[in-house]
């Protein structure tokens, strides 16, 4: 049951939405009653014609200066639904350095063997769902007739549905990247500044912010559903970090220190707080320590221009100043030794392997992290994957991706485990080595603003759990941009 301050929050959400959609019609309505004898007057016999008028949202044509022509996209071309609606209140905004998106995506997600259970034994139907709205604003204050090189950053979402991993997976590594408590949550808030080292750039930038959304991430795994095709197991297993669905406050550096090499460096919260609804609250307290994330990125090529063989290849580490119980060790009087911080390092590689045209053609990914097992459940991760866009031809927006990640086990933590299940008294279940996940997916462009992503998900072990058999996953996406 939601809390008496979540409902809150979703009452206020529902509010929000009654407005805004209040709103779009009052300027339809504004918009045809200035506009409406122009309509009338252009001789369209249909909508491709009206195309012509409005070749891209920002572009211009010889009738712009004629205010009598009502200018709107097709629906079945525009790059967001509601730009038939807004199209030119968008563009207006953006003129004075604003510029937002809204995106709602909604999942399907069914268990159709092995984990916990299958989806739907204790619910009416085999599938559960998953409601997500996410919302972003951006302020360029050159734009805004304001100073230079500054930009303010703020985002929220909506999250409503089901918990797959808990509910009847029993997975180690997350299966659906949007899992979250329900809710209406402010997420990021932060400011960036640019300055000119010594014919370099340097960028600053503080406040709320999801470390992960710059921080081992891998351009080519974005395209998948599996949580550590986002971010490295390794490290958002074993320790509190700000990223989805929790940002911290923190501060971040980058230095482009040539063409293509930059460093990067962020310190934050070493305890973003919990996953609830509403304002973040931001505690600035020692208890919990800082963690600190630095990259190096060696970058060449053109993503735009697949002829151009882009890559990119991160290599980074990070360091978690908070104390962390061993995982198996103990002293004399039976408590678990405390280690003074945790560390780790990792590898991130995006590779185009076969070019296309534009930005078509088969890419590649790898990824690789490893960590102390003294202290973490996962102790090493590797993940890599294919990234193919315009596979089938004539559709070149579509994605085909193949990808396999795996999570090994920390020997200390099986030796525990093990322990616990030779002891009657105690329910541990024994521990497999790993937990491996390979995942087929396919993301067709519907239209320009609707994308629909089928996929299935192998689990070899779920969770690591002896006692559960592989599960197997299937989840359909729908994406839509507002």
């Amino acid at each position: 049951m939601l809390s008496k301050k979540c409902l809150l929050s979703d009452k206020l959400f529902k509010y929000t939405v009654t407005t805004l959609f209040s709103l779009f019609a009052l300027i339809i309505i504004i918009g045809d009653a200035t506009a409406g004898e122009g309509c009338k007057n252009t001789g369209l016999s249909n909508i491709n014609e009206l195309d012509e008028l409005v070749p891209n949202m920002t572009g211009t044509n010889d009738r712009d200066a004629d205010s009598s022509y009502l200018y709107k996209p097709s629906l079945f071309k525009q790059d967001h639904l509601t730009d038939i609606l807004i199209h030119k209140q968008r563009s207006t905004l953006q003129d004075y350095g604003i510029s937002y998106d809204a995106v709602y995506i909604q999942d399907f997600i069914s268990n159709h063997g092995g984990g916990m259970k299958r989806a739907g034994a204790d619910i009416d139907g085999i599938m559960e769902s998953m409601s997500h709205v996410y919302l972003t604003m951006e302020l360029d204050t050159e734009a805004a007739g304001l100073w230079k090189n500054g930009t303010l950053f703020s985002s929220a979402f909506y999250h409503d549905g089901a918990n797959p991993t808990t509910d009847f997976i029993g997975d180690l590594q997350i299966a659906e990247n949007y899992m979250a408590d329900d809710g209406f949550k402010i997420y990021e808030l932060w400011y960036e500044h640019s300055f000119d080292l010594f014919g370099t750039e340097l960028s600053l930038l503080a406040g709320l912010h999801d470390l992960n959304g710059e921080f081992s991430v891998t351009e080519y795994g974005l395209l998948f559903v599996q949580s550590s095709f986002g971010f490295n197991n390794e490290i958002s297993n074993n320790i509190a970090v700000a990223n989805y669905p929790v940002a911290a406050l923190g501060f971040r550096a980058k230095w482009d220190i040539a063409d293509n090499f930059f460093y990067r460096g962020e310190i934050s919260d070493g305890d973003p707080g919990r996953d609830n609804c509403g304002l973040r609250h931001v505690n600035l307290g020692s208890k919990d320590g800082f963690v600190t994330f630095h990259e190096m990125v060696y970058h060449f090529g053109d993503m735009e221009d697949s002829k151009s063989m882009p890559g990119t290849y991160k290599m980074g580490g990070w360091y978690h100043s908070d104390e962390f119980d061993d995982v198996r060790d103990t002293d004399a009087n039976g408590n678990a030794i405390v280690h003074d911080g945790n560390y780790g390092i990792y590898f991130i590689a995006d590779q185009m392997l076969l070019p296309g045209e534009g930005d078509t053609g088969m890419g590649a990914f790898f990824q690789i992290g490893g960590v102390p097992d003294d202290r973490n459940q996962v102790d090493f991760y590797v993940g890599a994957g294919i990234h193919y866009k315009g596979i089938i031809p004539q559709r070149e927006d579509d994605i085909f991706g193949l990808a396999i990640a795996y999570a090994q086990i920390g020997d200390d933590q099986r030796d525990v485990d093990d322990l616990a299940e030779d002891d009657p008294a105690l329910s541990f279940h024994s521990t497999d080595s790993h937990e491996t996940v390979i995942e087929l997916t396919y993301k067709t462009q519907v239209l320009a603003w609707l994308a629909v992503q089928p996929g299935v998900q192998r689990i070899f072990n779920p969770g690591a759990v002896a006692d559960y058999d592989d599960a197997f996953i299937s989840i359909l996406r729908f994406q839509v941009n507002l």
